[in-house]
């Protein structure tokens, strides 16, 4: 079945059922395609051990599925059976959660009773799309610039189906000028196989005009982004407007994180701004 000689029309999921259920008694279920369980290099696998210890029950005590690379609709705990299927799971976290539907699909008019119309319109989503994150700087911080020239930003980026993260840019402007930030891989990954987050990090030098404001003692508000390009060159999107879907599954636009920079305070300390509320 990995080569592909031998043709298993019966044989085309694997459907994964769960211990746990809703207040109704309707246990969690899930599929994948079969193969990505048969590839050798898909690196899929049922976990009964975590670390030498038996599964914690967290992470999906006795066993549960790892599928590297796929959506976390596919990496079921509590795992209690396995169906090798013709047919996708029919359960709705499969069926109905994660799909994308097209721009113009609402809840109200289209997806308030099932099937909605031009279902064929809407995949289910097994790889998700490459994404970063600005994770230092945390968002709505307030940051101590005491005679400093520089800032460093630091985060994690992604993409779904083993891709490489190739680069990440950053930003802090908003976006209207980009550098290219270094990139740290903790673990040597194989080509398409690439299924652990990459950390970023880089040191900018503030701008003329920033510096010249925080040595007058003034605060400079600045905008923090970052966008990733996988090994396919799909790059992040600069908005979500021209993707949004009803569901919002596979939005990774770009992630922009507001930071205050105060030059009064000791550089490095790093406080909550609550002069605006996050949400």
């Amino acid at each position: 079945m990995a080569l592909g000689e031998i043709e298993t029309p019966e044989k085309q999921h694997l459907q994964f059922l769960g211990y746990d259920t809703d207040e109704t008694g309707f246990c969690y279920g899930s599929s994948m395609p079969i193969e990505k369980a048969v590839d050798a290099l898909g690196d899929a696998i049922f976990a009964y051990e975590m670390n030498g210890e038996p599964l914690p029950r967290d992470h999906g005590f006795p066993v549960r599925a790892i599928v590297p690379g796929y959506t976390g609709n596919c990496q079921c705990k509590w795992l209690r059976k396995v169906i090798i299927s013709d047919k996708e799971s029919t359960k709705p976290w499969q069926q109905k959660s994660y799909r994308g539907f097209a721009p113009d699909i609402s809840f109200e008019k289209d997806l308030s009773h099932w099937p909605p119309p031009r279902l064929d319109q809407a995949p289910i989503v097994y790889h998700m799309p490459v994404q970063s994150l600005v994770c230092n700087p945390s968002q709505n911080s307030l940051l101590g610039m005491k005679g400093s020239t520089d800032i460093e930003v630091k985060g994690v980026a992604w993409s779904g189906g083993g891709r490489k993260i190739e680069r990440v840019d950053v930003s802090i402007d908003g976006g209207k000028t980009w550098t290219a930030a270094e990139l740290y891989k903790p673990i040597e990954q194989r080509r398409n196989r690439h299924w652990a987050w990459t950390q970023f990090s880089k040191t900018i030098p503030l701008p003329e005009d920033v510096r010249k404001k925080i040595h007058e003692g003034e605060h400079v508000e600045l905008d923090i982004t970052s966008k990733a390009m996988n090994s396919n060159f799909d790059v992040q999107p600069e908005r979500m407007e021209p993707y949004w879907n009803a569901r919002g599954v596979c939005i990774n636009h770009w992630y922009h994180v507001k930071t205050t920079l105060d030059p009064n305070r000791t550089k490095g300390v790093v406080m909550h701004d609550t002069s605006e509320e996050e949400f």
